[in-house]
């Protein structure tokens, strides 16, 4: 519980610094949410000329590129220290964390929050809604449906953090993790708004497993709209999303302990 209220503590003193400059905050929220729009804006445009794609239309997609975006953009928010770990380590400022009598982990995430990202969070949430007001119309989904792909939306937001958390891990060994993320965030993200079928079945498996980004979203929109799955993939996406948290808190643990600091 003390750890709890520290962390409360300086989260509360990072939004009231942020806060005091409250027009830079509500542009740069503002253009985020607008620059991420451009997205599904270009999507549409697609979906325009194709009605659709291996068997799913833009508003099914939509629900899809919604709840990865939501997942994605509250990630970033929380958790900004960590997407940019490995400065931490070439700079060796991880010394600072270490003699903290806190977790490291936790005095991390305190440190900022870039509430900014919630501009990407609310762009995610105004597509989902429109394309799932849209088959709520049509009959393809119900509400209690739609209030279970919506809590999902926001447990999927586990997955990015543990794979960042991953990533961030590997920085003990490697230092620069940059170029990883690229290959363990960016791209499986981006992929995680299509549907999972029009990628081949290599590529499947990978995001199905180990970068499990699937179970953000894919998983459990396939089954409600009746394109495969059973009642597991509802049960699924939670438990997947705890797992894959565990993993990276034990490498992150693990590299914590082989940490050498720079040496100067």
């Amino acid at each position: 519980m003390a750890a709890l209220r520290l962390y409360a503590q300086l989260v509360s003193a990072s939004l009231r610094a942020q806060m005091q400059y409250k027009i830079d905050f509500i542009v740069s929220t503002f253009l985020d949410a607008i620059f991420q729009a451009v997205d599904f804006v270009l999507l549409a445009a697609i979906m325009l000329r194709f009605p659709e794609i291996a068997g799913w239309t833009l508003y099914e997609i939509g629900l899809l590129y919604g709840m990865s975006w939501i997942a994605m953009s509250l990630y970033r928010t929380f958790a900004p220290e960590l997407h940019n770990f490995d400065r931490y380590i070439v700079q060796g400022n991880f010394d600072s964390l270490l003699i903290r009598p806190w977790p490291t982990l936790m005095v991390l995430l305190s440190r900022n929050l870039e509430l900014r990202k919630i501009g990407g969070a609310l762009q995610g949430a105004l597509v989902f809604w429109f394309s799932a007001s849209h088959l709520l119309r049509s009959g393809r989904l119900e509400w209690g449906e739609v209030a279970i792909l919506i809590g999902l939306s926001v447990t999927g937001t586990l997955i990015p953090f543990a794979l960042s958390l991953a990533t961030a891990a590997c920085s003990f060994w490697i230092v620069r993790s940059g170029d990883l993320q690229t290959f363990t965030m960016y791209a499986p993200i981006t992929a995680s708004q299509y549907p999972l079928s029009v990628f081949p079945g290599w590529l499947r498996a990978l995001l199905s497993s180990v970068l499990p980004v699937a179970f953000i979203n894919y998983v459990p929109v396939q089954y409600l709209l009746e394109k495969g799955g059973s009642a597991w993939s509802l049960v699924s996406p939670p438990v997947v999303s705890a797992l894959c948290l565990i993993a990276a808190y034990s490498l992150w643990r693990l590299g914590e302990r082989r940490y050498h600091s720079t040496g100067t």
